[in-house]
């Protein structure tokens, strides 16, 4: 064989390899093309903040009911002494659905979460993880708000009308109770004119200027200077609020009096009368005063 055979064979026997190689990565392509190339987070993580304690490997977990509030908690725990002694890190999160908070009060992830009385209730996680309710939102009536007119429950009446209803399927108010309401009617959502609001301040911006017709929220002394009490409707019963849990798997008083202090800082800050209106649980070592004004219904 000469040389000009020799390299035109081995040109060939490479030409076979490479062809094969890429038939080979090709197969190898589809087999596992419906695999994820990541595994996606079921939980949103709003902010993350290291405390002093940088040799500190624990970290404090807190589940609450929005970006804005888990933000502003997330900074006021960075900033607690107890929680700087105690961990090295603190995190916090937002409720997306009921799944998620199922998710991460039933494994017992979350330290300081916002969750509904009956989710607790029924997953057991107070006997379960040690979960203590430290504080508590207070009772509130679900209504129908229209600006200048008084919302009629009728069928025929939301057909043509625009409504804000809030973007999380567990809000009551916001999303659960007017929904109910709807199927009641024999309304289905695909037939009405809805718009999907981040919050229920973004919702009393939508009706005041004029972009929906109807909101579903509850009422707050403050809604009286945007709007009148003659056109709004209760849809419901009062209905309990939310509260707050604090995972204690042992006697850490220290952590439980600080979660109360965080959470009435938190309280203060807040841009709605609702919120600022927390029930603080009393526990005689805390000595925590309450000096959170009652919400005017």
């Amino acid at each position: 064989m000469n040389k000009s055979q020799h390299r035109a064979q081995t040109s060939w026997y490479v030409t076979v390899l490479c062809l094969f190689s890429m038939f080979t990565w090709w197969i190898s392509g589809k087999t596992n093309g419906n695999l994820p190339t990541s595994i996606p987070n079921l939980i949103v993580e709003t902010k993350k903040c290291l405390t002093s304690s940088t040799h500190n490997k624990e970290q404090f977990f807190i589940f609450s009911g929005g970006k804005e509030a888990a933000s502003m908690l997330n900074d006021v725990a960075c900033n607690n002494k107890v929680i700087n002694k105690q961990f090295g890190s603190v995190k916090s999160f937002w409720h997306i659905n009921d799944s998620h908070t199922l998710q991460i009060i039933g494994k017992g992830i979350a330290d300081l979460a916002l969750v509904k009385e009956n989710i607790m209730s029924a997953l057991k996680s107070e006997e379960t993880h040690g979960y203590t309710k430290i504080a508590s939102y207070p009772k509130y009536q679900a209504y129908l708000i229209a600006r200048k007119e008084r919302p009629v429950l009728t069928k025929n009446y939301f057909l043509d009308k625009r409504i804000a209803l809030l973007n999380y399927p567990t809000s009551r108010s916001g999303h659960i109770i007017p929904v109910q309401i709807f199927t009641e009617l024999g309304l289905s959502l695909e037939k009405l004119d809805i718009v999907y609001a981040r919050s229920h301040k973004e919702m009393r911006t939508l009706l005041y200027s004029g972009d929906v017709d109807i909101i579903s929220s509850y009422w707050q002394a403050e809604d009286e200077a945007l709007f009148s009490t003659n056109y709004r409707v209760p849809i419901s019963s009062p209905v309990s609020g939310s509260s707050w849990y604090i995972k204690l798997t042992n006697r850490n008083d220290d952590l439980l009096c600080a979660s109360q202090s965080m959470l009435l800082q938190l309280s203060t800050g807040q841009s709605q009368n609702y919120y600022k209106s927390l029930n603080l649980i009393p526990f005689a070592h805390c000595n925590m005063a309450k000096t959170i004004p009652e919400l005017n219904q």
